[in-house]
């Protein structure tokens, strides 16, 4: 990978989490738990996320050619996941595609909302699975594959961290600023959904270039 090919890969990764916004739910779901517990989630979000994020870099593609799912479909079907998220975020509104209200009252009836829904699919969703199936299918080397590894480690230590000071950095962030930081993300999602299905509908109909 080249150095644009990975700042390429890192901002798609970072926008597709959603840091700020994912922060803002985690302060919703926890707001009754004390810092010390909510901290303890933090730290096993992080750990879950890397887990998900490896299997999906490692093994989607796999499963994807099992499935008899090509790339270039799953890069146009990615694609329409991102431009309803962008939209969505565009508007300031969580997208119902990774998140919906029913999920914040079934996650206050678990007792653990570690992975579900917090990991999967609040911070990593279908946008983020996507792209690292993508990823993988675009860069599909070893040696790319563990650079990508070594990025998502230090994306989801990033995030926990992020978790870990929630109470913190939405104090001294406020609630305005998440909301613009949220519709310029919401932009740059929806302008790198309509390149991907500009690239999944070339690599469906080849004729078409």
């Amino acid at each position: 990978m080249s150095s644009a090919s990975t700042l390429k890969f890192l901002v798609a990764m970072v926008i597709m989490m959603n840091p700020l916004g994912s922060l803002s739910i985690f302060l919703d779901l926890t707001r009754r738990t004390a810092i010390r517990k909510q901290r303890l989630i933090a730290r096993d979000a992080s750990i879950a996320i890397l887990i998900i994020m490896l299997l999906s870099l490692w093994t989607g593609k796999g499963l994807l050619s099992l499935l008899g799912i090509t790339i270039p479909s799953f890069r146009f079907a990615g694609g329409i996941i991102l431009l309803l998220m962008g939209l969505s975020m565009l508007q300031s509104k969580e997208s119902p595609v990774s998140h919906t209200s029913e999920d914040d009252e079934a996650a206050k009836e678990r007792d653990s909302i570690t992975i579900v829904p917090l990991a999967l699919p609040v911070i990593i969703g279908p946008g983020a699975i996507s792209t690292l199936i993508i990823s993988a299918g675009d860069y599909p080397q070893f040696m790319n594959k563990l650079w990508m590894s070594f990025l998502c480690l230090c994306l989801a230590t990033g995030m926990g961290i992020m978790l870990y000071y929630a109470v913190q950095i939405a104090k001294m962030v406020g609630t305005s600023v998440i909301k613009v930081i949220t519709r310029i993300m919401g932009m740059i999602i929806m302008a790198i959904a309509v390149g991907m299905l500009a690239e999944g509908l070339t690599g469906l109909l080849p004729w078409a270039k």
